[in-house]
């Protein structure tokens, strides 16, 4: 497994901020904001990843971490440090421990799968986000209200 989450939310990278910062002036999010919120991302796709292997056949981790539209600026922050590549690549040698999260766009064939597949495998992901960051990081992901939920 990697790093727990409060090591990984210690990393910085000021470059990937002033970068972030020059290139999405109009963001939702801060810089800092946008970068606490992909390190939780990393943290989370890196623990799912983990989950997976230990419990294969667990129905209930049968979906992709994937950035959606909500995530946006998430996203853009990703795509920002990936300019960064060194020190992306040392961040994920040391925080994930030698692998490598490769960032892999959505594609046409996954935007079409079935609409039950596609809302289960959001409820099992969000179920997720929800049980392993909380409410607050799944209202800033996905602009949710979750009052009539919880």
């Amino acid at each position: 497994m990697t790093c727990s989450l409060s090591e990984i939310l210690k990393y910085k990278n000021i470059h990937v901020l002033n970068r972030y910062q020059k290139d999405f002036p109009n963001a939702m999010l801060s810089a800092e904001e946008a970068f606490k919120e992909l390190l939780k991302y990393i943290w989370l796709t890196a623990k799912h990843d983990h989950d997976r292997k230990k419990n294969p056949l667990d129905s209930a981790l049968d979906f992709r971490c994937l950035m959606h539209e909500e995530m946006l600026d998430i996203d853009n922050m990703w795509h920002t440090f990936l300019l960064f590549t060194k020190d992306y690549h040392d961040f994920c040698k040391y925080y994930l421990q030698d692998s490598f999260l490769h960032h892999y766009p959505l594609i046409d064939e996954e935007k079409q799968q079935a609409a039950s597949d596609y809302t289960n495998q959001l409820d099992c992901y969000l179920s997720y986000i929800y049980d392993h960051l909380g409410a607050a990081t799944l209202r800033r992901w996905f602009l949710v209200d979750l009052t009539d939920r919880l």
